[in-house]
């Protein structure tokens, strides 16, 4: 398994917006691509514009050709109501979360 971490600047009036975005992004991405396991969306406290969405993948490789392939409307939509700031991955060594 691997997480993406997406981190974004969004203006305060696009917030709403911007989480609404996300949710339906994820639940699509999740639905047609079957390495996708979901995401997170975390607000850093003391920056109420700033945003980490992290998702889980299978592998590098299932991710990599999510990418590969058209983006549905809403990973769009995402795009215009806020800034992506970077991309990493890191490789999941443990998961205690459940």
């Amino acid at each position: 398994m691997i997480r993406v971490v997406y981190e974004w600047h969004v203006s305060p009036e696009n917030i709403a917006e911007f989480c609404d975005a996300w949710k339906s992004t994820t639940q699509i991405v999740r639905e047609t691509h079957p390495g996708a396991h979901g995401s997170c969306l975390l607000e850093e406290d003391n920056k109420p514009s700033h945003f980490l969405a992290i998702a889980r993948w299978n592998s590098k490789e299932e991710w990599r050709d999510f990418w590969s392939t058209d983006n549905p409307p809403e990973v769009i939509r995402m795009s215009t109501l806020g800034k992506l700031i970077s991309i990493k991955t890191y490789d999941e060594i443990g998961n205690h979360t459940f």
